[in-house]
């Protein structure tokens, strides 16, 4: 079966052009629910290339399961290309990890299809990847990679089609585990869910259901990068998820990722959730904690390493804690998955179908 795997990488790698002689080492199939397949970043910098992968991949259709191992093999040749300093190996192996409690579903899916954000954690609670080196190759391969992952991989199910050709997104199809869907319907899925993820990040203000929100941007950056009219496309993606208001950012964004401007795209990333997520942390304090309990210069200064224990503070003084007595959402919060299930997902969907124009019925290549 690893050979059968390493096949497929050697078609890709020849398709790509990348010049390496690294090979899949091992294929596991146990990756966890609701994960297609993935590589560990944690057993990719100890030089353990395993791809881990659904038991069901057997049932899947050929040309599904290609585009879905080119989508993870972009990942491990952006991995192999990755322009800066890589953490040590020696740095890795001093710090005793444990997992995050967060992230109880999908520890293996730092770059899994459909999975969640995993970040270890030293037993001091430090995050393995908040040093300079470590954050920044985290930071790439969760922006750059996922943008050229799905970029690459829809670039090969619609088979190079020449600059100019029109695509009609409701008659071509792309393959899922069983089925084709239309394109239109798969730019839609992945739309929902980043509204989905983005209004429950808003209500409970936590990093991993960010970090799922991004991802599902720089999906929809990576598919949407294949059209020429990619502008209008992501004004009305601005639109619906409700972010209209930061898209020169958001834009600064999708044009540093297509030029392959890797400095920008980091310091881009970390302005994006500098912007959303503080603004949306000190809402919340503003909203449910005692005035006399801070004062505003101390939450202008509150940073996304210090705002937890700013909230910790401000609990303990004078024996407060929030306005309404029920407990700050950034505590407590155990299962990423249970933030899908509260959502009205029927509500996303007619606010879809109603928007005629996305993701716009053709589009011209531009890749």
């Amino acid at each position: 079966m690893l050979a059968v795997f390493n096949k497929i990488w050697l078609e890709y790698k020849k398709e790509t052009g990348l010049s390496s002689d690294i090979m899949l080492d091992e294929v596991r199939f146990d990756a966890a629910d609701g994960v297609e397949a993935s590589f560990d970043l944690m057993e990719m910098l100890e030089e353990r290339y395993i791809l881990h992968v659904t038991k069901k991949i057997h049932f899947y259709r050929g040309d599904y399961v290609k585009y879905l191992l080119y989508h993870e093999f972009t990942h491990l040749s952006d991995f192999i290309t990755y322009p800066y300093e890589k953490p040590s190996l020696n740095d890795l192996k001093e710090r005793e990890c444990k997992e995050n409690n967060i992230n109880t579903v999908s520890d293996k899916s730092i770059f899994g299809n459909y999975g969640e954000i995993h970040l270890p954690e030293k037993s001091s609670g430090k995050k393995i990847f908040e040093d300079d080196i470590g954050k920044k190759l985290f930071d790439y391969m969760n922006t750059y990679s996922e943008f050229h992952a799905c970029q690459t991989a829809f670039h090969m199910i619609l088979h190079d089609p020449a600059p100019g050709t029109i695509i009609d997104v409701n008659k071509n199809q792309i393959p899922t585990p069983y089925k084709d869907i239309s394109v239109r319907k798969m730019l839609g899925a992945t739309l929902r869910r980043a509204h989905i993820a983005y209004q429950k990040f808003e209500t409970m203000l936590v990093p991993q259901v960010f970090a799922l929100y991004f991802r599902q941007i720089m999906y929809l950056y990576g598919y949407i990068s294949f059209f020429g009219n990619a502008r209008d496309v992501l004004d009305q993606t601005f639109a619906v998820l409700g972010i209209s208001d930061k898209k020169d950012v958001y834009l600064e964004m999708y044009q540093a990722l297509k030029r392959k401007e890797v400095d920008s795209i980091l310091l881009i990333s970390n302005q994006i959730y500098m912007e959303s997520y503080l603004l949306f942390v000190k809402e919340y304090v503003r909203k449910h904690y005692d005035p006399d309990l801070y004062t505003e210069e101390e939450l202008d200064a509150i940073t996304p390493d210090t705002y937890h224990d700013f909230l910790e503070t401000i609990s303990n003084r004078k024996g407060g804690r929030i306005w309404s007595g029920r407990v700050s959402p950034v505590y407590g919060v155990h299962d990423v998955n249970k933030a899908y299930g509260a959502v009205d997902v029927e509500t996303i969907k007619e606010m879809i179908r109603k928007n005629k124009k996305l993701p716009g019925s053709q589009m011209k290549p531009d890749f």
